[in-house]
This record gives C-alpha cells, sequence and structure tokens, in this order.
C-alpha cells in the first residue's frame, strides 16, 4: 500500500533537503502541512508532496521563495509549464555537454597520436565548456521563449520578466535584451 504521509524528517531526507528548510516554508507559508499528529508533529500529504516538487523546481528555474509563493498561488498557475521548461533546460544541457563530450573525444583522439592541434579546435572546447558552466540558453530556445513572450500580455511580460531561469544580472539583462526587444 503506498505511503500517504510524510513526517518532517522523512520527507526532508527522501527530498534532499533540510528540515530546517521545511520550518522555514512552513513559516513563510509557502509549505503548510495537510495534517498534524495529535502531539502538533508536522505530516505532509501527497498534496505537500506535489507542492515541494513544484517549489523546488521553480526554485532550480532561480525564482526567489516570493515569486515562487506568488507563482503558486496564482490562479492561472500551470505546473505542466513548469516542467514543460525544466525538460527543454536539460534538454539543452545535454545537448551541450555531448558536444563537449565530442570536442573532448577528437581532441583526446588527436593527442594520443600526437597531432597537431589547431588553435580553432581548442577555441572551440573552451567556449563549450564556458557554455556547460553558464547555464547556456541556445538561440532555439530563445526563440521558443521569444515567440511564448509574444503572446502575452503587457502585464504578464513585466511578471515574466522577474521569472528568467538565469544565473547572474548580466545573463538576465543579455536575455531579456533579446526576447523583449
Amino acid at each position: 500500500m503506498p505511503k500517504t504521509s510524510w513526517k518532517i524528517g522523512e520527507l526532508a531526507s527522501q527530498c534532499g533537503i533540510t528540515v530546517r528548510t521545511l520550518h522555514h516554508y512552513h513559516q513563510i507559508g509557502l509549505l503548510v502541512p495537510s495534517e498534524f499528529t495529535e502531539a502538533g508533529h508536522r505530516l505532509y500529504t501527497k498534496a505537500d508532496v506535489s507542492k515541494l516538487q513544484q517549489i523546488l523546481s521553480l526554485k532550480q528555474l532561480g525564482l526567489s521563495l516570493e515569486e515562487i509563493h506568488n507563482f503558486i498561488e496564482n490562479p492561472n498557475y500551470n505546473p505542466m509549464l513548469v516542467v514543460q521548461t525544466q525538460l527543454e533546460i536539460i534538454n539543452e544541457q545535454i545537448k551541450l555537454k555531448e558536444k563537449l563530450r565530442y570536442e573532448l573525444e577528437q581532441l583526446q583522439t588527436l593527442l594520443s597520436f600526437n597531432q597537431n592541434i589547431s588553435a580553432d579546435q581548442l577555441l572551440k572546447i573552451m567556449e563549450l565548456i564556458r557554455m556547460n558552466e553558464n547555464n547556456y540558453l541556445t538561440p532555439e530556445l530563445v526563440k521558443k521563449m521569444r515567440a511564448f513572450l509574444n503572446s502575452l500580455t503587457e502585464e504578464k511580460k513585466l511578471k515574466m520578466k522577474k521569472m528568467l531561469p538565469l544565473v547572474d544580472e548580466t545573463q538576465k539583462q543579455a536575455l531579456q535584451k533579446m526576447i523583449l526587444k
């Protein structure tokens, strides 16, 4: 029989987060457990686990806890879009890693036969390494994001600007320029 509720320590352990994180989510109203034991201990239901998955996914996309709270509480919130976005980003990361692997295999072959390696080959490898490190978004993904944003109202565009899944301010500004021309 499938499990229907989890104690805070069990859930934290299975999700790879800390009990303190779950306490914080409860304290700020982001994830309030649906049930409590007679002794007042938190019990998380399947619905709570589903909400936690969405919270962790949105956090991975770079949203702040406040943005996540506003996003999830929005009546138009669609968890499918979060999963779709994550999949697209992961697929792009896989493509980049495969390109890097291919180039490194070529370099390894050349090195094993003491062949001359061009500066262009080395520069290409360094570029792929940089792209793998910086959550690079391909032109195809930027094009998809631009088409999606063009279908939104101005009010929704302003909200979406805050939700760009990027690591640093420089990248965020560059992507905003590309998407919101």
